[in-house]
Formats: C-alpha cells, structure tokens, sequence
C-alpha cells in the first residue's frame, strides 16, 4: 500500500509541463518523484545520455591507438568526438541549419 495517499494539485503552462516531464526525464524518475524531490529541495541527479558513454570509449580507444596514429587522423578523430559530443550536447532542432538553437 503507498505512504503517499494526499494529493496537490499544481497549475502550469503547457510549455512548463513539457520542461518539467523533460527534467524528471533526464533524471530517471517520474514527473511526481521529480516535483516531489524538487519540492523538498532534495538532491536530483541527471542520468548522462548513453551517447556520452560511447564518446568516452571512443577516447580510451583514441588513447590507447595513440602512439599508433598519424597527427591527422588524431585530428579527425578528435574533431569527431567533438562534433558528436556537441550534438549530444546541444542537439540541433529541426530546421535549424547553423546550430542555435
């Protein structure tokens, strides 16, 4: 049986409903759990995007290929990592062409 049996009822915008269930999104937990903790100025951690997992094995392979490569394909490897770490990042919006989003 749940502990939590009182409800609040909260008015917002429809463009402040869809940050809220984006943020609580990004932490793992449900839209209640996220305004809850929110609420009771609790800790809310973000869950990193598992894009961010494969970037970092791309730079454990990048070093240890290291001594390996040529300047230029460290370079190219390097600047890709960059690119795809920006459009995690900052991911663009469709139509928008030069990244400002």
């Amino acid at each position: 049986m749940r502990n939590r049996t009182i409800g609040i009822n909260v008015r917002v915008n429809e463009n402040e409903k869809k940050k809220l269930k984006r943020n609580a999104k990004k932490s793992g937990l449900s839209l209640s759990a996220y305004l809850r903790k929110s609420g009771l100025k609790q800790e809310i951690y973000a869950i990193p995007d598992e894009n961010y997992y494969k970037i970092y094995g791309k730079i454990v392979e990048l070093k240890n290929e290291f001594p390996y490569l040529k300047d230029e394909e460290i370079k190219e490897r390097i600047t890709k990592m960059q690119s795809d770490f920006l459009d995690i990042y900052a991911p663009k919006e469709v139509g928008d062409d030069n990244g400002d989003n």
